[in-house]
């Protein structure tokens, strides 16, 4: 721990010389306002709204019925990773309030393990983007954020949700201000059996079965003290958070008798605070993950521990109005242990992300430099520039474009993973270029908002797992990838006396293809990478008239191949999801009921082959606010 501790008073006595760029929640006082600095809007992001986080259950919901990225679901109560804009599962860095939560061990995030609860905002930074938050994520970020409103009325809420298949969830959040103070509770519990009917397509005749050794148990809880400052605000976040199930068969076997515990420890210190022309923010974090994987039928009981320690400084400094100087200053820690590894493996990472962004009439420019630090490997480059110039000056209408080059070093198991790691890796290198343009107009009680953008990704020395000639996997620099396509995002809201509808569309196409190896029997040149879908849809309808709400969510899923050689694929599948809901307004108490219907039309598909998905299912909540 003391290289680690060194490191954090390094960034502390540092404070006044490197500088930010990410988004710091807004803390309003009596005297001043310290507003975070966001990605410059030529950049592509996806904000979830606050009525889509409450409506999902997971962030794997969120993101799966509300964006354009393809989420890969094994199943209720199993894995669910994440596929951005073609790249693989650890080519997306998940971040909470700055802190990364990828594993050190594989470089993956399981999003079914995060409940919506625990944070109140997130968005999706796609593309280039994801170059301002830290190096890493070729396809792109998620940030989730806890916000603190220091000016809010102290409230308590609790919800309680029965659903089909033995779903049993409760959810309590309250927020207390006092003296300048600021205290958050969130508890979680969660318990389903998950034993819901499925077509088994295996098999001769398609038997109807029932999903077995599917139970799981969630519970935890976050808590957040904060104090609010002059100019600023100093506290921290502790959050807990266990995970018990059991993993289902594939609906080629008949039973399973696998299990797995994850048990995350998460903390970190947060300071915020505005000086003249310079605001900064100090972030320390600590993760701790246990898993444990256990199949007694074959005896195999195999657990790990890692641990990563995450330092930030983020700073802005204005110059005047038109240019903002950034300065972003990571070191990480990174540490495991399990039977995979001879020994303890660890290593340290630091990055520098420097630049400005210039503002000029109409015209945005923006210029960065990220310096990057593994162990004793220095990259010098890794640079991003962008820009937006708005084509009229009485309409929002905006040409963007953005180009860089980002890092992704391999993982601990793939360096060291016994047997099959192979420390003489080189980190993927992504150059990644996209344009496209943004409209916004407003009519009297409606607002429209149309971005359209194009992208195009070359990642080379891509890692790849294969099989060796001594009979166990190991990974290798063999591909050259590319990756290429559209998203497109359409928004309309409108209000007519005491009724509010809302209408979101999200659109992505993406090619996805191996254009080198080194491989002469490699069979997948030219050929879409497996399950990268070629289209994704999804729209999202919302009304609301006085305390009554409706809410309905269709989501598309193109052909997904499931062989290198393209020629096994998974059909497409599109759901249809709806809720309805009422409040009830006392004087000091909301009740609200909500019934939710999931897959209303009872489609029998597979996100991932061989996985089984429910059929239509429902969920009943009520919820009080105090």
């Amino acid at each position: 721990m003391i290289k680690p501790l060194f490191i954090l008073v390094l960034l502390l006595l540092s404070v006044d010389v490197f500088g930010n760029n990410e988004t710091i929640d807004t803390i309003a006082g009596k005297t001043f306002e310290l507003v975070d600095q966001k990605i410059p809007k030529q950049y592509k992001k996806t904000a979830f709204d606050s009525v889509s986080i409450v409506e999902s259950h997971s962030l794997s919901e969120l993101i799966q019925q509300h964006s354009s990225v393809f989420i890969k679901d094994y199943g209720p109560g199993s894995l669910s990773s994440i596929s951005f804009r073609g790249t693989g599962a650890s080519h997306t860095q998940v971040q909470w309030n700055g802190v990364l939560l990828n594993s050190p061990m594989n470089g993956q995030v399981d999003f079914s393990l995060y409940p919506t609860i625990f944070f109140n905002q997130a968005e999706l930074h796609h593309g280039a983007a994801s170059l301002l938050d830290r190096n890493g994520a070729l396809g792109g970020s998620v940030l989730l954020k806890n916000s603190q409103d220091f000016e809010a009325k102290n409230t308590a809420f609790i919800k309680q949700s029965v659903g089909s298949f033995g779903a049993y969830k409760t959810e309590f959040s309250s927020a207390f201000v006092q003296n300048k103070w600021l205290f958050e509770t969130q508890l979680y519990y969660y318990a389903a059996q998950n034993d819901f009917e499925f077509k088994n397509i295996s098999k001769k005749g398609n038997p109807i079965e029932k999903q077995k050794n599917a139970e799981m148990l969630q519970y935890g809880i976050q808590q957040g003290i904060y104090r609010q400052l002059k100019n600023g605000s100093f506290g921290g976040r502790i959050w807990l958070f266990d995970s018990n199930r059991n993993l289902a068969p594939t609906i080629t076997k008949d039973s399973s008798s696998e299990s797995q515990k994850d048990q995350s420890f998460r903390a970190l210190l947060e300071y915020k605070h505005l000086r003249n022309k310079l605001s900064f923010n100090i972030t320390s974090g600590l993760i701790k993950d246990v898993l444990i994987y256990e199949d007694k039928s074959a005896k195999i009981y195999s657990k790990s521990n890692s641990y990563l320690i995450d330092n930030l400084i983020n700073t802005n400094y204005y110059l005047n109005n038109k240019i903002n100087i950034i300065n972003n200053l990571n070191i990480r820690f990174e540490t495991a242990e399990s039977g995979g590894y001879s020994n303890i493996k660890q290593r340290t990472q630091g990055s520098w992300m420097t630049g400005f962004i210039f503002s000029l009439g109409r015209l945005q420019l923006n210029v960065f430099n990220r310096f990057i630090a593994l162990n004793n490997v220095f990259n010098p480059f890794a640079p991003s520039v962008g820009g937006k110039i708005q084509l009229l000056a009485k309409e929002q209408l905006y040409l963007k474009a953005n180009a860089g080059i980002n890092y992704h070093y391999p993982s601990l198991n793939d360096l060291y993973w016994n047997l099959g790691g192979n420390p003489n890796l080189k980190p993927e290198k992504a150059e990644m270029t996209e344009a496209g343009f943004s409209y916004t107009k407003t009519i009297k009680n409606s607002e429209l908002n149309l971005d359209v953008i194009g992208f195009y990704n070359y990642v080379s020395n891509w890692i790849i797992w294969l099989p060796t000639e001594f009979s166990y996997w190991s990974p290798t620099n063999l591909k050259e990838v590319e990756n290429k396509g559209v998203e497109a995002t359409f928004s309309l809201s409108s209000t007519i006396n005491k009724l509010t509808i809302k209408h979101n569309a999200n659109y992505a196409y993406t090619s996805s293809t191996n254009i080198k190896t080194d491989n002469e029997l490699d069979n997948s040149i030219d050929k879409q990478l497996i399950y990268v879908p070629f289209h994704k849809f999804n729209y999202t309808l919302g009304a609301t008239f006085k305390n009554t709400s409706i809410y309905y969510n269709y989501n598309y899923t193109g052909l997904r191949f499931i062989s290198t050689d393209n020629n096994w694929y998974m059909p497409t599948y599109f759901i249809h999801n709806a809720s309805i809901s009422q409040q009830i307004k006392f004087k000091k108490v909301n009740l609200t009921a909500s019934f939710k219907a999931n897959n209303l039309l009872n489609q029998d598909y597979q996100a991932m082959a061989y996985r089984a998905m429910p059929g239509r299912n429902f969920l009943f909540s009520i919820s009080l606010k105090f």
